[in-house]
């Protein structure tokens, strides 16, 4: 994000300013834990043509929840810096968070609590795909861009030897966030589950003339982005409510 390439767009087109979200790369792997019959994998890897850095700190790190000072002491020393990154995904986490009221007041704020990493195994898979992404790093394919990993220990996890999986266990839990693959506060079960909060026709128990048609109604995350299953959901919401009213 600098004035060539922004004055390049402006005139040429085709530049790096006309990506989809920066995201270029997908890949979906079976980590060495992965029970091999099933038919979905349990590591999902995001390749970006950049990082917190490529906008010289005036977006992404806010929204990815990086503080000022982990601004400060990590990603500060090496702004204007090319650079990309391998955002590395456990599939199916088994941990579970919850969303409660805060008070009986409407407007104010709910309790969120993510409740990331409480299953041990969650954290094993996702040391596991970090692992992976940095082999990935080490191709010669990608070596050929002239690139190394970035080694300055990340603030907090000081304490830990570098590279060990007590190093990459501390790291994970410091800098995870969701990609806005949140899902499951308003589940959609059978009438015998006292936890679905929506049938299977995806209205809203207890309530009339009321459907959820969002990520909301997944009682877990799907192995992949949640974009494309939404539009599903939103387009069999259409379906329902037409033939209701047919």
């Amino acid at each position: 994000m600098n004035l060539p390439v922004i004055l390049n767009y402006t005139l040429f087109g085709g530049t790096t300013m006309s990506l989809l979200g920066g995201v270029e790369g997908l890949a979906w792997v079976k980590s060495q834990y992965a029970n091999q019959v099933d038919d979905w994998p349990d590591i999902q890897l995001h390749f970006g043509s950049g990082s917190e850095i490529s906008d010289d700190g005036t977006a992404v790190r806010f929204a990815h929840g990086f503080t000022d000072d982990v601004w400060e002491q990590y990603y500060k020393p090496i702004l204007n810096k090319d650079s990309w990154t391998i955002f590395p995904l456990f599939l199916r986490p088994r941990s579970r968070g919850n969303i409660r009221l805060n008070s009986k007041d409407p407007y104010d704020k709910p309790l969120i609590n993510p409740n990331y990493f409480k299953d041990p195994y969650d954290l094993k898979i996702t040391i596991e795909a970090v692992k992976i992404s940095i082999a990935l790093s080490k191709t010669e394919a990608l070596k050929k861009m002239g690139s190394r990993l970035y080694d300055k220990p990340f603030p907090g996890c000081e304490g830990f030897q570098l590279w060990t999986d007590d190093y990459w266990g501390c790291w994970i839990k410091r800098s995870s966030f969701t990609l806005a693959h949140t899902v499951g506060t308003c589940k959609m079960g059978p009438d015998n589950d006292p936890t679905a909060v929506v049938d299977p026709q995806l209205r809203l128990r207890g309530i009339k003339n009321l459907r959820i048609a969002d990520t909301s109604i997944m009682p877990s995350v799907p192995s992949g982005n949640t974009n494309a299953p939404t539009i599903m959901v939103g387009e069999k919401a259409s379906d329902l409510i037409k033939q209701t009213w047919l």
